[in-house]
């Protein structure tokens, strides 16, 4: 008998070392995939911090400098770009919160006069998501160039509300439609107005799903360049449109380029890895019930 319970034992040692052991390798092999699949990104990091005569030879050991990053944020036309991105961003996410939080509401708690107009309404604006930038990019010219819109700022704004604010309703649909309708029903009783359901009610609860869209729709407007390329001139272009004209307005400057390259993609990296939790967590929220 004390056999076979030493047998037992050994056995169940032993499978617990199989598995620690393929769990160590499992990591590691994350670990890997990971770092590879950073690599490209950190070399770019990296070679912002070189001269222009190190990164133009790939090496991974160099002295480090500043040189590159002062260049690059002295430069007064690569600012004004910063400024228009960070300016879209700012006010085309608050906007598209603004208008998509009090129209999701009414598309899930109002009541239509007419049965299932809520539904097609939120039909229509989930198909205007599927709408390509290049089927409307001919008459949009066109406006743009009737009107001289193309200096203006607020212009390429007012599209960029127009494109994201059926992806926010989309977004938030699913999280308002989780808030029990009984809350909302006794909010109603004692007296709360549309307004006040939403600030202290809706919001509330539904503050994760706010978090995603607000995120999704910010990355969105930061990396859009399409319109932005067509549409702007220099003094109203984006961040993106900048690190596509850098080779013709700079020259093939490496060093330049890779600090340039790496102020546009570090700020929506920071914020994601910030926001993950609340990211992942919105983006699954609903996904299993029962």
């Amino acid at each position: 008998m004390t056999k076979i319970v030493i047998l037992q034992d050994s056995r169940s040692k032993r499978a617990a070392a199989k598995k620690e052991i393929r769990r160590w390798i499992l990591g590691i092999a994350v670990l890997a995939f990971a770092l590879l699949y950073f690599f490209p990104i950190l070399y770019m990091i990296l070679s912002g911090f070189k001269t222009e005569a190190e990164a133009a030879v790939p090496s991974l050991f160099f002295h480090p400098t500043l040189v590159t990053w002062k260049k690059v944020l002295s430069d007064a036309a690569m600012i004004n770009y910063l400024r228009n991105t960070i300016y879209h961003v700012v006010l085309g996410t608050g906007i598209c919160l603004l208008l998509g939080i009090p129209a999701t509401y009414a598309l899930v708690f109002a009541k239509f006069k007419k049965e299932g107009r809520a539904e097609s309404m939120y039909d229509w604006f989930v198909t205007t998501i599927l709408l390509p930038p290049v089927a409307v990019l001919i008459p949009l010219y066109m406006i743009f160039k009737q009107f001289n819109l193309s200096p203006v700022r607020g212009a390429l704004l007012f599209l960029y509300i127009g494109f994201h604010l059926p992806l926010c309703i989309w977004l938030l649909h699913s999280f308002f439609k989780d808030v029990p309708e009984e809350v909302v029903e006794a909010a109603r009783i004692d007296g709360c107005t549309s307004r006040q359901l939403i600030v202290r009610v809706v919001i509330p609860l539904t503050k994760t799903g706010i978090m995603t869209a607000g995120l999704l729709v910010a990355v969105f407007i930061w990396n859009e360049f399409f319109l932005g390329y067509n549409l702007t001139t220099n003094a109203t272009a984006t961040l993106p449109v900048y690190m596509a004209r850098f080779g013709q307005q700079q020259g093939q400057f490496i060093a330049q380029l890779s600090a340039s390259a790496s102020i546009s993609c570090i700020p929506p990296m920071i914020f994601g890895w910030i926001s993950q939790k609340s990211l992942i967590k919105g983006m699954t929220a609903g996904a299993v019930k029962g």
